[in-house]
């Protein structure tokens, strides 16, 4: 039997607590989820300039976040067209806090390539990124030949371009386009009628990832003037291969490096001795695939290699004013003998 003054003495104990309660601030639970950034975004909008490289334009849309500042490793003035450019982007938050670090889910990135992102502390966050800059190329200043005959076209340089776009006319037609990664090309191999050849030369991007940042330049008629190569002067040998500063190698195809030329086939590896490219023949270093030019006794014969553009001559030559040589169809010197009507010494000089 449950007495009388027990139940009085508990009504009274919860009645002093409700009391107590109701003068006590409300209970609230820690909503520390709901303030940690789980997510946000970067944008980079490139400026494109012409013939010069811009800083892009750096936006986020993630609400209560701020860019405080970014921090490029190196100084515009040595990016590089095409080529990536690291940048730390310092975000700040002053009312959320930042997660210790972000995939590239968490950290969308657009117009750049996402590489880490990283908190300093709980509001500061650090995103690193590479950006590839955006260029409109410019035009040659002068576009010629580097031979007499009018067959090796070269121009000058453009600045940020990687490759180049020719094309070849034929009496005012169009003949050919190519794409090469140098600043010359020898035409002669489609010089193949009696016409009047021009070519037009255009800066661009060489391969379809350059052609994305690299916007083509205008195209500028060639001339009748004479311009030297300067040759390949950034890459280096690794034994009979070339490798450029790109990191490519050449594949069929003459190349110049520094001074000399040379011939590389379709696995990069430089030629010597006697080649045939196109129609004409030529003659490399055996021993370090030099192109030849000149007088040059082979194997018991002399030969004249074209000191223009190295092919193989035949025919009636005049290598020194008023000194003329008989060259077989096979290239080699005729000496001591009859030439038609006309007699040739022992040296191979035509006698009068």
């Amino acid at each position: 039997m449950i007495r009388k003054n027990s139940i009085t003495k508990n009504f009274i104990l919860l009645a002093v607590l409700a009391i107590m309660m109701a003068f006590l601030p409300p209970l609230t639970v820690p909503a520390a989820e709901s303030i940690v950034i789980r997510s946000l975004n970067l944008t980079f909008k490139s400026q494109t300039g012409d013939q010069e490289i811009l800083m892009p334009e750096l936006t986020t849309t993630t609400s209560g976040v701020t860019i405080q500042d970014t921090l490029w490793k190196r100084d515009i003035s040595k990016w590089k067209a095409a080529s990536n450019e690291r940048v730390s982007v310092i975000f700040t938050s002053d009312n959320m806090i930042f997660a210790e670090s972000y995939n590239r889910t968490e950290c969308k990135v657009t117009g750049a390539k996402f590489v880490s992102a990283k908190a300093l502390d709980n509001n500061t966050l650090e995103v690193k990124v590479d950006y590839i800059p955006v260029v409109k190329l410019g035009k040659t200043s002068q576009a010629g030949w580097s031979d007499s005959k009018m067959t090796k076209a070269v121009w000058k340089k453009v600045e940020f371009a990687t490759g180049y776009q020719v094309a070849l006319y034929a009496d005012d037609k169009l003949k050919k386009r190519i794409s090469v990664s140098t600043n010359m090309v020898d035409l002669s191999d489609l010089m193949d009628k009696d016409a009047i050849y021009y070519y037009e030369v255009r800066a661009i991007g060489f391969t379809a990832e350059d052609r994305k940042y690299l916007k083509e330049g205008d195209y500028v008629t060639s001339d009748e003037s004479t311009l030297s190569y300067d040759g390949d002067t950034s890459g280096a040998w690794k034994g009979n291969t070339y490798k450029q500063e790109d990191g490519g190698v050449p594949r069929n195809s003459w190349k110049q490096i520094l001074n000399d030329w040379y011939y590389f086939d379709g696995n990069g590896i430089r030629q010597t001795g006697w080649l045939q490219s196109g129609q004409r023949w030529y003659y490399l270093n055996p021993t370090d695939g030099k192109l030849m030019t000149g007088w040059q006794q082979l194997n018991g014969k002399w030969y004249y290699l074209n000191t223009q553009g190295g092919e193989m001559m035949t025919g009636w030559i005049e290598s020194k004013p008023k000194v003329w040589y008989y060259l077989n169809p096979d290239g080699s010197m005729a000496s001591n003998t009859k030439v038609g009507e006309y007699w040739v010494d022992a040296s191979g000089k035509w006698i009068s």
